[in-house]
């Protein structure tokens, strides 16, 4: 799944939801691009939301349900739904990317 076109190459950089998607880099020319400071903040609501979620489904839905399995439907929902609503903010344009600077 696409996340972001290369600028110098046009390359399409796929999502990797593993491993994360603040900082990505393009296969071909090796350019790194990160998200940049206020999508960052934007970045760091999604998890806790999700999580929020998750949590007042459980309660809804799994009331005579053991914790074992309130928690693995937790976080299982929760990890879905971070990657889902990643991947929708950097289709939607609400995260943005940047080329990431150089340290000197």
């Amino acid at each position: 799944m696409m996340i972001h076109i290369c600028e110098n190459c046009h390359t399409p950089i796929s999502m990797k939801i593993i491993r994360g998607n603040v900082h990505i880099c393009c296969p071909d020319c090796h350019q790194a691009y990160c998200l940049d400071q206020k999508s960052i903040k934007r970045y760091m609501f999604i998890p806790f939301l999700c999580v929020i979620f998750a949590v007042m489904t459980s309660m809804h839905f799994l009331k005579d349900a053991s914790i074992d399995i309130k928690t693995i439907y937790i976080l299982g929902v929760s990890f879905v739904l971070a990657a889902l609503f990643t991947w929708l903010c950097v289709k939607i344009g609400i995260l943005k990317y940047e080329k990431k600077k150089e340290n000197k």
